[in-house]
């Protein structure tokens, strides 16, 4: 098939991602281009989360209250930013499109942009792909990231048939260390073990290319 992975790395992660995404897709007969989502104005990160800051408190009691994790999920208004223009503006001519970032609370900003932007979407088969900064917490992380990447895609007329949500262990605000002394209690092994390169992403990253296969 010919693949387009589209994605938005800032710090290089997601980027690592999509390129062990490529790897595998290739090894197996698939012809594969990149989409690289660039920002068409860069901001500091505290300026992105200041800007989802009335959000928070609703994912926060989220986490806590399941009835309210489904209507948060329903309701919320995903922020978009500017991106500069596309190399695919049109991506019809492409049998499957995978589309990631790092999760930014939800999806971050300039990848929304781009799923409600890009021509030819709809009716497509998509992968999503994206990066987070703790151990993959269902509520907290995979929940979050699959259910607004899901509720933007259908949106638009596609149907998501594959995922891989993958730690980076890393975050600009510094919560590192919190993170890694709530994965070594709740879940009993370090971030690392979530990371590209370990057993668990291995198997996340195949599961992933078998569903697009």
């Amino acid at each position: 098939m010919k693949i387009l992975i589209a994605y938005f790395s800032k710090s290089g992660y997601t980027k690592d991602l999509a390129k062990a995404i490529e790897s595998k897709l290739i090894s197996r007969g698939h012809t594969v281009e990149f989409e690289i989502i660039k920002r068409a104005k860069n901001r500091s990160w505290f300026v992105e989360i200041f800007r989802e800051i009335l959000f928070y408190s609703s994912i926060g009691f989220a986490l806590v209250n399941s009835w309210w994790r489904k209507y948060h999920l329903k309701t919320y208004n995903q922020i978009e930013e500017g991106i500069e223009p596309l190399s695919y503006p049109d991506i019809t001519n492409f049998d499957i499109v995978c589309i990631g970032g790092p999760k930014w609370a939800h999806i971050s900003y300039p990848v929304a942009r781009y799923i409600n932007t890009v021509k030819g979407l709809a009716g497509k088969k998509v992968g999503a792909f994206a990066t987070f900064g703790g151990p993959p917490f269902k509520i907290l992380e995979l929940e979050l990231i699959s259910n607004s990447m899901r509720r933007a895609i259908t949106q638009q007329g596609a149907e998501m048939i594959s995922e891989a949500y993958i730690s980076s262990n890393f975050h600009e605000a510094g919560l590192i260390p919190t993170f890694e002394i709530l994965s070594r209690i709740v879940l009993k092994k370090p971030i690392s073990n979530f990371t590209l390169g370990s057993d668990y992403a291995n198997n996340v990253i195949k599961l992933f290319c078998d569903n697009i296969s």
